[in-house]
């Protein structure tokens, strides 16, 4: 049987050679396979439009076009008839809303003459409604009722030179003469929003494109070049005309950059430097400024801090694997959005099915409390790491270096991905529907309101950012521009500043249940999508930061009983410590999967202000049990699993991955040649994916750009002045008790005054 099928795919492809190879010869009878393929795709007639002189067009797409659809078998050629093959054509399930005829790229690609071009048109559903009696169902219903405008998707393969606006004047001159839509719906229920053909370069050698790539190579070569740098300062360390006093493991890294207390103040970057360094003194203050911002870059260096995993004794090891694990489910739930929004599924109604229907699918349906995570996170670390230095925070200067501290650590990756977005991407890919995915119409625009973080106002509508998924950024952001006003109270007096975080909390609650319920919301996936009446949830709610800082500040709020607490032992009863876990569980698990029953019964106008209002304050409780639970001792396993190790690494470059997922997403569905058919296990495969190439892209964005600007900080950034202690019991201080603290290249070290042990620098953080 197999050795048939063999033979017949044998002779299938031998004959298809025979028939292609035979472009010279207009006789039909001598193309049988040719003929039968034309004719079962042939107009009847040419129309009207195409047969007269068509002024509007150019002449040479006239007569390409009069040539396609002739109608004359004996008149054309193989490459004609191939272009015909590579139209796309309606596919079974049009209500299932499989409305992408993307056709055949390659095979009009490889047509000298002929270009690839995608048309995208608005299809009236109520006229479709009304035009096909069979569509009155519930599925059709379904899928086109719960659409004003059907957008439908359609691959064509013209002439060369037909230009886009050529395609455009004669759209449903092309759709008649194919007869795509027979029996199916009528010329007049559509519009055409525009037509995109394919190009090469996809964008142009812009001086926008040679900048991006200029500055990435200009990095490339500081990583390198640092890393040969320090490559010979370790060698210049080895050699036995040095004494040194160094351990084994710290000839990796010679030069200090961070201090150890450095922990960060944001949810994203927390980059924790836990080595020990002993250096020469006299060595480090010979390295010239160039010397230090080049160790800056040294991909060696920075690399072997990501991968410490070394945590402090005051560290929330529990808040890594949050970190991630939150990261991934936003991943998971992008996988799927992406997915959708390319318009190019074939089953749209199964997919909705599965989001509405099964109740394990509810945590992706309801993956956006995946960035309510991230928002208690980062007001957590905030007031957890800020408090205990907020005595120093007492001049204009500290309150101008804390704002610049946060905007600097955020920004130069920040700019660097809008960049990269803008001008690389674009590059690595090719499909029916990459040419549509090259264009940046909100860059030009928006990119200055991304960089001042206002871009969840401007621009108005959400999606519109230069680049959409950083409305959280802006948020963020605009949570820690207030966030002394939040904590100066509760520092110095917490009974008013309990009160005023309390207020805050509630203000922000009725502020999104009164959004809500004037707007009537619908609180689903599909609320999301769908405006009402013109109104977008996620314009008046989704994206504006009254509506979405109530985990901040529970983070807050945990913060500041966790400092309070200090490193005292928290003494708990086995049933108060397991209520807790059962509560905080509870909590998750109906904020999560609380909207399930309203696919089946629609939730009450009530019940709906109510879950805005007060769901993603309920999942930041939730979040602040795990994390005092775990930090005190009642963490059990779930402490364990949260703080492994493999998680440190990870969340270092959590802000690298959120940066750069989307776009590794985007282009994986723009290489799309063929329609996007959706299956849980095969989502399964794709967030695999999805997940190891964005950490691994990450992790070079994190190296380039993240890593060495916070290294870089450290120079630009004033000194503490020298100043004298005494280290009772230490080492040095046995030696003659007195030992002196100075600062060398920004990092706080110990000399001593020893006869034998002179020039020795200890670190003492």
């Amino acid at each position: 049987m197999e050795t048939q099928r063999g033979l017949l795919l044998l002779l299938g492809f031998a004959l298809f050679l025979a028939t292609v190879h035979a472009t010279d010869d207009k006789n039909a009878d001598q193309m049988p396979l040719l003929k039968s393929l034309y004719k079962s795709r042939s107009p009847a007639l040419l129309p009207a439009a195409l047969r007269a002189d068509n002024e509007t067009i150019s002449p040479a797409c006239s007569a390409e076009l009069k040539r396609l659809f002739s109608g004359d078998i004996h008149t054309l050629g193989t490459d004609a008839v191939m272009a015909l093959d590579a139209f796309g054509k309606p596919a079974a399930g049009f209500l299932q809303m499989n409305w992408a005829w993307l056709g055949h790229y390659d095979e009009c690609m490889a047509i000298e003459g002929f270009n690839f071009c995608l048309v995208q048109m608005s299809l009236n559903a109520t006229m479709l409604l009304h035009h096909n009696n069979k569509s009155s169902s519930v599925t059709a219903n379904s899928a086109a009722g719960a659409f004003n405008q059907i957008a439908i998707r359609w691959g064509i393969c013209p002439p060369t030179n037909c230009s886009e606006y050529d395609i455009h004047v004669v759209l449903k001159d092309i759709l008649d003469a194919m007869k795509v839509l027979d029996g199916i719906i009528t010329t007049e229920a559509l519009q055409e929003d525009y037509a995109v053909c394919t190009k090469n370069p996809p964008i142009p050698y812009s001086a926008g494109f040679i900048c991006a790539v200029t500055f990435c190579c200009l990095i490339a070569t500081l990583m390198v070049t640092g890393a040969l740098y320090d490559e010979y300062l370790q060698w210049q360390a080895r050699t036995p005309s040095r004494q040194r006093l160094i351990s084994k493991r710290d000839f990796s890294r010679p030069w200090r950059i961070l201090n150890d207390d450095d922990d960060e103040d944001d949810d994203e970057l927390l980059i924790n430097d836990a080595g020990t360094v002993i250096q020469d003194v006299q060595t480090q203050s010979k390295q010239s400024l160039a010397a230090r911002l080049l160790l800056c870059f040294a991909f060696n260096r920075n690399l072997s801090k990501l991968m410490d995993t070394k945590q402090g004794d005051a560290s929330v090891g529990s808040i890594n694997g949050i970190r991630v694990i939150s990261m991934f489910w936003v991943m998971l739930g992008h996988t799927v959005i992406f997915g959708f929004s390319t318009q190019i599924t074939d089953n749209t109604v199964a997919l909705f099915a599965w989001l509405q229907t099964h109740f394990g699918f509810q945590a992706v349906a309801n993956a956006f409390y995946s960035v309510d995570s991230f928002f208690f996170l980062s007001g957590f670390l905030l007031s957890y790491l800020t408090f205990p230095r907020f005595e120093e925070l007492k001049t204009v200067k500290r309150w101008a270096l804390f704002y610049f501290h946060r905007y600097w650590r955020l920004t130069p990756l920040f700019a660097f991905t809008i960049l990269i977005y803008m001008y690389i991407p674009q590059f690595f890919g090719e499909g029916p529907i990459w040419q549509v995915g090259t264009q940046r119409p909100f860059c030009p625009k928006y990119w200055w309101s991304s960089l001042l973080y206002i871009s969840n106002f401007w621009p108005t509508s959400f999606g519109s950012e230069c680049i959409a998924w950083t409305w959280y950024l802006a948020n963020d952001m605009q949570f820690f521009i207030i966030s002394p006003l939040l904590m100066a109270p509760l520092y110095y007096y917490p009974v008013f500043g309990w009160l005023s975080l309390i207020a805050t909390l509630l203000a922000s609650m009725i502020t999104s249940g009164w959004i809500v319920a004037e707007n009537d919301f619908t609180l689903n996936l599909l609320g999301l999508l769908l405006p009402v009446d013109g109104k977008s949830y996620t314009d008046y709610v989704y994206g504006k930061p009254y509506c979405r800082i109530a985990p901040y500040l529970v983070g807050i709020g945990l913060g500041y009983i966790m400092y309070r607490t200090g490193k005292r032992k928290v003494k708990m009863s086995p049933f108060l410590a397991l209520l807790g876990w059962l509560a905080a569980a509870g909590m998750g698990i109906g904020v999560v999967y609380g909207l399930y029953p309203s696919y089946k019964t629609p939730m009450t106008k009530t019940a709906t202000v109510i879950y805005a209002a007060v769901s993603r304050f309920v999942w930041a409780v939730a979040l602040a049990w795990v994390v005092y639970a775990c930090k005190y001792g009642y963490g059990g396993w779930i402490n364990k699993f949260l703080s492994w190790s493999l998680w440190v690494p990870l969340g270092r470059i959590t802000f690298a991955a959120y940066m750069v997922h989307p776009i590794v997403i985007e282009n994986f569905y723009s290489n799309f040649a063929t329609t996007y058919h959706f299956s849980v296990y095969l989502t399964a495969f794709y967030f695999a994916g999805v997940v190891s190439v964005s950490y691994f892209v990450a992790l070079f964005f994190a190296l380039a750009i993240e890593y060495p600007f916070a290294n870089l900080e450290k120079l630009i950034l004033p000194t503490p002045k020298k100043r004298t202690k005494t280290l009772k019991g230490s080492d040095a201080a046995k030696e003659n008790g007195i030992v002196t603290t100075m600062v060398v290249n920004g990092d706080q070290q110990v000399v001593t005054n020893s006869p034998s042990d002179k020039n020795i620098a200890i670190n003492c953080n």
